[in-house]
């Protein structure tokens, strides 16, 4: 027994020793292994893999504008397109140096860009057909007809065929085509067509003149209607579909597209897609059937769980961007500004060669 003591002490006073010596050959170890760990404060910050999604997500988000939404300023990469409707100009800025690329004698609705071309059409009252425009400013008239919406793909132009217009609504009608980038091979996909179109994960959803939200193939084939009544898709994802029923206070639903099940989110308001989520700025209903008085904010995510972020008491505001839980509404702060790519941009219509950003 008295031996076994003698061995633990023994080993004890190893284990004592090899630590000393630790401590003396490196003795900022324990403090390293300390700096390592993040404390509560340093949680926050942004790691080097998140900064390469954000900056994966601006770029995304920037294409995403550009080739399907459209505007007066498109980017891809350095490359910024603008168009300036005082004088009719195409602008052509990398490396925030400006250059005018073509003066159109028609005014146009909006420009969208892939990175080479530029695309566009007129005013449906001034001109007709589709523009496609070099960044020489090169033009060519590709398609002949009245023309309104247009979604762009890598080898493809999506579009509306206008047939009348609505004068009140200001939204596309007429016939959904596609069709090569050069103009050639057209296909007629959907007739009768009310609204705008969304394309996402190889289906397009639209809603037909009698009133049916619809979802078919891009080649058109596979039609199924989703829902009917005067509902129009305002926004899509694999996982949910978003709509207003404007024979309902203008109710904003999301419907998994997996389940069906339908959900209102709210009623009236505004919405938009920002850093590859979708927002609507909506009202709530009370109890006593009524509107809240003020509006709330909700980030529709991935998976189609909704998230309440704020509330907004000017109920005449409008969402302009989101990005990091902070709100930009339309007001005269911001009014001047375009938001693309988690930056804003404003151009100064005295000094068009330069951008600031």
């Amino acid at each position: 027994m008295k031996n076994r003591k003698k061995i633990e002490v023994c080993i004890l006073g190893i284990i004592m020793i090899t630590a000393i010596l630790i401590m003396i050959i490196n003795p900022n170890k324990i403090q390293k292994v300390a700096e390592e760990k993040p404390n509560n404060q340093e949680d926050n910050k942004v790691t080097y893999e998140e900064v390469i999604d954000q900056e994966t997500l601006n770029k995304q988000e920037e294409i995403d504008y550009s080739t399907h939404i459209g505007g007066t300023i498109c980017k891809i990469d350095n490359q910024i397109i603008f168009y300036e409707k005082e004088n009719k100009t195409i602008y052509y800025n990398i490396n925030n140096l400006s250059t005018p690329i073509i003066t159109l004698q028609e005014n146009i609705e909006q420009i969208y860009f892939d990175g080479q071309y530029i695309y566009t059409f007129p005013n449906y009252h001034e001109a007709k057909g589709i523009y496609k425009i070099d960044l020489q400013g090169n033009i060519q008239k590709i398609y002949e007809d009245y023309v309104s919406q247009i979604y762009l793909t890598e080898n493809k132009i999506y579009f509306v065929e206008q047939i009348g217009f609505d004068e009140f609504n200001k939204n596309p009608q007429g016939t959904i085509c596609v069709m090569d980038k050069n103009g050639e091979n057209v296909v007629e996909l959907a007739k009768e067509v009310k609204n705008h179109f969304f394309i996402n994960n190889g289906k397009i959803y639209y809603t037909t003149q009698d009133r049916k939200l619809c979802v078919m193939n891009e080649n058109g084939e596979d039609n199924e209607t989703l829902v009917q009544g005067r509902k129009f898709v305002i926004g899509v994802s694999d996982k949910y579909l978003l709509y207003v029923d404007y024979a309902d206070k203008e109710a904003k639903h999301i419907l998994n597209l997996e389940t069906k099940e339908d959900a209102v989110i709210g009623y009236g308001g505004t919405n938009g897609e920002y850093q590859g989520k979708n927002y609507l700025m909506c009202q709530r209903l009370q109890d006593d059937g009524a509107l809240e008085p003020q509006f709330t904010i909700f980030e529709v995510k991935n998976d189609g769980t909704i998230k309440e972020i704020s509330e907004v008491s000017d109920i005449e505001a409008k969402l302009k961007y989101v990005k990091d839980d902070k709100i930009y509404l339309d007001d005269e702060e911001y009014a001047d500004y375009y938001f693309l790519g988690g930056f804003r941009y404003k151009i100064d219509s005295s000094i068009l060669e330069k951008i600031e950003i």
